[in-house]
């Protein structure tokens, strides 16, 4: 992937990327502000504990916590990435360490993007989930009892449409967890937004042809 970075405000913040072989989809949609893992001070990855991956969908989810707006977003992920690399419990399942923090993106209650592992990596989780060929985002909340705020709104809008061309993810290939396990993520308050996400999805792509 081609990277490209920016500082501002103290922070490194990731603006491009794309893999190159996306180059004139990509180029049609907005670039979201990403908080780079450098700028939130990201451990490396255990790359023996990961699995390589070709994006072919993404996967929305929402963290099942509730939001907590007094914590910054690299807090929450530095603490994010720590549990993920040990084993542990989530909820009443056992987890094994993993090799990183678990998602791809993370969207927190102000709006802001902050980067997981490599999208050419699958993401982890504690089910039986199959993780491969999909990108994951979490937005923060528990959104069978909160609400996602607009600026998460947003971000999630900007930063799906924007990985979709990048990727070459179509319409159909937007989903929430819950529509492959026996899960309510990513919450009722959150899950009819996916078909907003679809709709953009597709606009978009249908723009690029013209």
């Amino acid at each position: 992937m081609r990277r490209r970075w920016l500082r501002r405000n103290g922070l490194i913040l990731l603006i491009a990327c794309l893999p190159a072989s996306f180059p004139c989809a990509a180029q049609k949609v907005a670039q979201p502000e990403i908080v780079s893992r450098e700028a939130w001070g990201a451990r490396p990855a255990n790359t023996e504990l990961m699995q390589e991956q070709k994006p072919a969908e993404i996967i929305v989810h929402h963290t099942g916590t509730r939001q907590q707006p007094h914590v910054s977003l690299e807090a929450k992920m530095r603490g994010l990435q720590d549990f993920g690399m040990k084993a542990g419990r989530v909820g009443p399942l056992p987890k094994p360490a993993w090799g990183d923090i678990p998602y791809h993106y993370y969207i927190d209650v102000a709006g802001k993007i902050g980067e997981g592992r490599d999208t050419g990596v699958a993401g982890d989780n504690a089910t039986a989930f199959d993780n491969d060929g999909r990108i994951q985002i979490t937005v923060e909340g528990d959104f069978e009892h909160e609400r996602p705020t607009e600026k998460q709104l947003k971000s999630l809008m900007q930063l799906v449409t924007w990985l979709a061309a990048a990727y070459g993810v179509p319409a159909d290939g937007i989903y929430g967890h819950g529509d492959f396990d026996q899960t309510g993520c990513p919450g009722r308050n959150l899950r009819p937004f996916l078909d907003e996400l679809r709709k953009a999805v597709q606009k978009t792509g249908e723009a690029a042809e013209k």
